[in-house]
């Protein structure tokens, strides 16, 4: 039993996401003081219980296309659905039970005429003036603006953007990887991006704890070649002031300067909000790094603000 007062909050670091997950809802069967030790090993939080079952899905839908042959040129398919399931067959399939349109009644030809018949120009003259009203009515129509794809890609903290980002805009979406680190977006940049899109990019807070300032400018270096390779533009915001002691906040700071002048060489587009959410602790949630959603629209109307500057009306 561990003596003096306790903490009203306890939470633990999921040591393959390194996501804070609340004790008592980790489903730990420990104590907190054994689950706080140092040898202690806690990787099965929520988050990345569900990734794992997100990949065996994945896995599986993979395996499956290539399992299924493709249709030949001459074939005729059609489906009938039985208990959910989609069964392709090689005939068509006799519907039973269902209606039959009944058939339209034949209409009595009748001779329509007009005393007024004289007074109408004649087919020639008829036709002339159509082809100059034709003229006179021609309008230019426009091509329809086609709307280049962008993603908001990051962890946890872009989770609420989307209600202010992607708001009545089809070709803007949010993927939201909760407990992602840098090189955990660099494996997946043939997947969540095309060519010549743009991309709003929030990530690498993951990284500051674990991994050593030039590793994780190294592992920038390779996300943002990677994006360039396929010709994606970047917005690049920078990293937002967490709860932590001097040192994980200096190290936060170099980062950002460094990654604003990397990004300025490569021709990407870099966003600096530290000022902006430094010492607003309304602005986040009780573990002092995910946003509340107050916090995710001030966020999300920088991103707007970026884009707007970037590519006008998007």
């Amino acid at each position: 039993m561990v003596r003096g007062k306790q903490p009203k909050d306890k939470f633990i670091e999921c040591s393959r996401c390194r996501s804070f997950v609340g004790f008592e809802v980790s489903g730990l069967t420990c104590t907190f003081k054994e689950a706080s030790a140092k040898n202690f090993i806690f990787s099965s939080c929520r988050q990345c219980t569900r990734i794992e079952e997100l990949e065996k899905v994945i896995a599986d839908l993979e395996v499956r296309i290539k399992d299924t042959p493709p249709p030949t040129a001459n074939s005729t398919l059609s489906c009938t659905c039985r208990n959910d399931d989609l069964v392709v067959v090689d005939e068509w399939t006799l519907v039973k039970g269902g209606s039959r349109k009944s058939p339209t009644p034949k209409q009595p030809d009748i001779e329509l005429s007009s005393r007024f018949r004289e007074l109408q120009p004649s087919e020639e003259e008829a036709t002339e003036g159509d082809t100059t009203a034709e003229q006179e009515a021609s309008v230019v129509v426009q091509p329809m603006r086609v709307r280049k794809k962008i993603n908001i890609i990051g962890s946890s903290i872009v989770r609420f953007t989307d209600s202010t980002v992607c708001k009545d805009k089809p070709n803007v979406t949010r993927i939201c990887l909760p407990g992602a680190r840098v090189e955990d977006i660099t494996s997946r940049v043939n997947r969540v991006t095309e060519e010549g899109s743009t991309v709003v990019l929030q990530i690498g807070t993951n990284n500051v704890i674990s991994d050593p300032t030039e590793v994780i400018k190294g592992k920038y270096k390779d996300l943002l070649q990677k994006f360039r390779d396929r010709k994606v533009h970047v917005v690049v915001s920078g990293l937002l002031p967490r709860r932590g002691n001097s040192y994980v906040l200096s190290k936060m700071l170099d980062i950002n300067r460094w990654l604003e002048g990397f990004c300025r060489k490569q021709g990407h587009t870099f966003i600096d909000l530290w000022d902006k959410f430094y010492g607003r602790s309304e602005w986040y949630m009780r573990d002092g790094l995910h946003l509340t959603k107050e916090g995710a629209v001030v966020l999300g109307r920088a991103y707007n603000r970026a884009l707007v500057e970037l590519l006008g009306e998007y």
